[in-house]
């Protein structure tokens, strides 16, 4: 006979009576968990939101031209105070106010919110992309989603309409649906709800579960059964009763979550009876995969079906891309992807290329392989090649040829941040003259002009009698200057042609187009750019198909940088951009956004975001 439950309340109730976990020990070993302490914001809800209820550490005003190294950071150690400093209850802290960056660690300041309507946080908080391919954009919003800072209060119409998630809660999940994780962690460990909002609770227990922390995902559904009205902690507490030995119970709950018209995850059903027992089942796809079907994945030994990476999400990539249980292609795969979204730094993909073993024939010939074999496993080869190299000539061979692909692959900002260390340590030479371009752009790119004026020596010493010298110098006049390289002028009519003919010669269908595109990023960065460089670049029209953002964007955004409203700047500027760097024909998106940075005090970013757009068009 078989028991159907159409009504979510009876099938809740039907789960609660079944949940029994008869063995703890099989899944309580997860890994220990410290607790971040938060920086808080606990002032009173003044005009000015800044008058202080109790002692409070004044914290001087961050230097915003200087921002954090970007990393994911983790979850610091909770130390016990010396025995001379005395610890004091401030009082009850604000929930929304906490956070992990003050104004010295990189946050934008505790009043960033001043002025900033509430609903339109709450709007558009929850729309920051999960994957931005701008390391700077993504950067910001990171920073934005971890400052402590004050938010607005609800009105009193707007709490009594009924529960909605709190604004600390869309945080953690932006974070984590960057992949963030570490991040996530950390925002809820200072979290003063963190046992009692039901949205941070289920984050900490995805977390939990991307860190196969079973254990502490199913103490979670043991700790409240009330949650099993919905089927997520449905769905776990079916898992976690098949791994604490009560196959018999779980499988019969999944039974009933599949006779549920919206139900659909025969991965799911296929892993219970796998995991139940039913050694024959196989799990040859996973087109959606999710933190729980990757526990359930290594709770039963099985690898992860190879669909699974091409629409997983940032935080899937990432745990599936530093797995040492993932099969060798597919963590590389999984780990490339997870890096081109930021949901691992280009160090910790250089240190999955790093796990890979080649002989040495292989490495002889990886710019041959690398060059027939477009795949991870042939980058891999070409930056394990790179690091083993100890002649000067072979890696900057090596780099020469990895940049060449990254070009024509699309991950030029990716590679060049990858091999940043390489290249740094290849010596200037005049017998690597052929390789002085590269390495010029590269270290341009990075915004490192000091590493980068000899090789841009080396190419002027050579100009004269060297037509390539000759080309790789001129083709350098516009990253030079957005990167803020001295010797390079603006003003500089003869270099703005020469460097427009190298244009012409890689492309001339679109050379002006891109010409106009780097005068303007020029622009906005506070140059004077002659008035006569227009005029000369003015062609017949064409009309491009662009995705444009709603027409409110740049006016919002121009006004809310005016204001001086920091956070709402960077949340309209990270929401115009969208996923992916605007394209070359949407070169006012790119004007209003480094503009707007500079207004408000990032300088350092803005030039940043105009050499990630410079490299991404080929400038």
């Amino acid at each position: 006979m078989t028991v159907v439950f159409r009504d979510k309340a009876r099938t809740a109730a039907f789960l609660v009576a079944t949940f029994s976990i008869v063995s703890t020990s099989a899944v309580a070993a997860g890994s220990p968990r410290h607790e971040a302490r938060p920086i808080v914001d606990n002032t009173a809800q003044s005009p000015a939101r800044l008058a202080q209820q109790g002692p409070v550490r004044l914290m001087p005003r961050r230097d915003l031209t200087k921002p954090p190294a970007e990393r994911e950071p983790d979850a610091p150690d909770q130390n016990t105070p010396p025995p001379d400093i005395q610890v004091q209850d401030l009082g009850e802290v604000d929930s929304e106010a906490v956070g992990v960056l003050d104004n010295e660690s990189g946050g934008f300041g505790s009043e960033m919110w001043e002025d900033t309507p509430r609903d339109l946080i709450e709007r558009l908080l929850k729309s920051i992309p999960a994957t931005m391919t701008s390391p700077v954009l993504r950067s910001l919003a990171r920073r934005l989603l971890l400052s402590a800072s004050v938010v607005p209060e609800a009105p009193e119409d707007a709490k009594a309409a009924g529960r909605k998630p709190t604004i600390l809660s869309q945080r953690i999940a932006r974070l984590q649906a960057m992949g963030l994780v570490g991040d996530a962690n950390q925002l809820i460990a200072v979290s003063p709800t963190r046992q009692r909002d039901p949205d941070i609770v289920r984050l900490s227990v995805e977390n939990m579960l991307l860190a196969h922390d079973v254990g502490g995902a199913c103490n979670e559904v043991r700790r409240d059964p009330n949650r099993l009205v919905q089927p997520y902690w449905q769905k776990l507490s079916v898992f976690c009763q098949v791994l604490g030995g009560n196959a018999e119970a779980g499988r019969f709950g999944a039974s009933i979550l599949a006779e549920n018209p919206d139900f659909d995850d025969n991965a799911f059903l296929a892993l219970v009876d796998r995991l139940g027992g039913a050694d024959h089942i196989q799990i040859k796809t996973l087109p959606k995969p999710t933190a729980l079907h990757l526990a359930m994945l290594r709770s039963a030994n099985i690898g992860v079906p190879t669909d699974a990476v091409s629409s997983a999400p940032p935080p899937v990539l990432r745990a599936i891309g530093t797995s040492p249980h993932t099969a060798l292609d597919l963590k590389l795969e999984a780990a490339e992807r997870a890096a081109l979204v930021g949901a691992i730094t280009p160090e910790r993909l250089g240190e999955v290329y790093s796990s890979v073993e080649f002989d040495d024939d292989e490495l002889a010939s990886a710019l041959t392989i690398a060059e027939k074999k477009r795949t991870p496993r042939g980058r891999a080869l070409l930056y394990r090649a790179a690091g083993k190299q100890a002649v000067p000539t072979a890696k900057a061979a090596v780099i020469q040829k990895a940049f060449e692909l990254a070009r024509s692959d699309g991950q030029v900002p990716l590679v060049v941040r990858l091999y940043r260390k390489v290249l740094t340590g290849v010596p200037v030479s005049a017998e690597l003259a052929w390789f002085a371009g590269d390495a010029a752009r590269g270290l341009l790119a990075l915004g490192d002009t000091e590493s980068a004026e000899p090789w841009l020596s080396l190419l002027r010493a050579r100009a004269n009698r060297d037509p390539e010298a000759r080309a790789a110098q001129d083709g350098m006049w516009a990253l030079a200057l957005i990167a803020g390289e001295e010797r390079y002028r603006i003003d500089d009519a003869k270099a703005l042609a020469a460097w427009l003919a190298v244009q012409r010669a890689l492309d001339p269908e679109t050379a002006e187009h891109r010409a106009g595109l780097a005068l303007t990023l020029l622009k906005a960065l506070g140059a004077v750019v002659p008035e006569r460089y227009w005029q000369d670049l003015v062609q017949p029209p064409q009309r491009h198909k662009a995705s444009m953002p709603q027409s409110a964007y740049p006016q919002a955004l121009e006004q809310a940088a005016k204001g001086s409203r920091v956070a709402e700047t960077i949340l309209l500027l990270v929401l115009m951009a969208g996923s992916a760097m605007p394209a070359e024909n949407e070169a006012g998106l790119l004007e209003g956004a480094i503009s707007a940075l500079r207004t408000i005090g990032l300088e350092a970013e803005a030039r940043s975001l105009a050499l990630e757009a410079a490299l991404a068009h080929g400038l």
